[in-house]
């Protein structure tokens, strides 16, 4: 923490290698483009890692995406802004889409992401109905969407298992093949 902050300090971040890091946060709320917010509690572990200070700086993260054969995640670096909640960014970054062309979409791109609470290092993210309505189905469809939500959040330090939430609502599954209703941990044995 403190060679982190002497290094923000002295400008000599070595930007490729930076991990997002979410220790700085205090109680605030991330706004989305739908006007709903979820509050970050101070205190909680949202205080540590991807909710961190925001600042002019830039930052890699990993974002996941599936093959072509909806077998394996395939990772893509993508360097966005600095901002107050990195969780938020990187969904977001997942429902753009892959830039790869070999790279295929996970989520559907009509999906809005309505929040992401940080607790006891379980990320809590609510989506939009159209997670739901506009997927495109099958076993295999539905098992890139959760893994590679799940795995590109957990890329963070501070993150260890993900609930995905449907209008902040639990749901059971998202295709009807995948338990979605309990908190999910990462899968590295779907990465290629």
């Amino acid at each position: 923490m403190v060679s982190l902050l002497t290094t923000l300090a002295t400008g000599c971040e070595d930007e490729t290698n930076k991990k997002a890091s979410v220790s700085e946060a205090q109680n605030y709320n991330v706004a989305t483009d739908t006007q709903e917010s979820v509050a970050i509690k101070s205190g909680s572990d949202a205080s540590k890692g991807i909710a961190g200070a925001k600042s002019a700086k830039a930052v890699d993260i990993t974002v996941y995406f599936s093959d072509d054969q909806s077998e394996y995640l395939v990772p893509e670096i993508r360097h966005i802004a600095d901002t107050e909640n990195l969780a938020v960014a990187a969904m977001e970054e997942l429902i753009k889409g892959p830039a790869e062309s070999d790279h295929y979409a996970t989520v559907p791109s009509e999906t809005s992401i309505l929040g992401v609470e940080i607790n006891d290092r379980i990320a809590y993210v609510s989506f939009s109905k159209e997670l739901i309505d506009k997927h495109w189905g099958g076993s295999s469809g539905e098992l890139m969407t959760i893994t590679s939500i799940v795995n590109t959040l957990t890329e963070f330090d501070d993150i260890q298992k993900v609930q995905i939430l449907i209008d902040g609502k639990t749901v059971e599954t998202i295709a009807g093949h995948s338990d979605v209703s309990r908190p999910l941990a990462r899968d590295d044995t779907k990465i290629k």
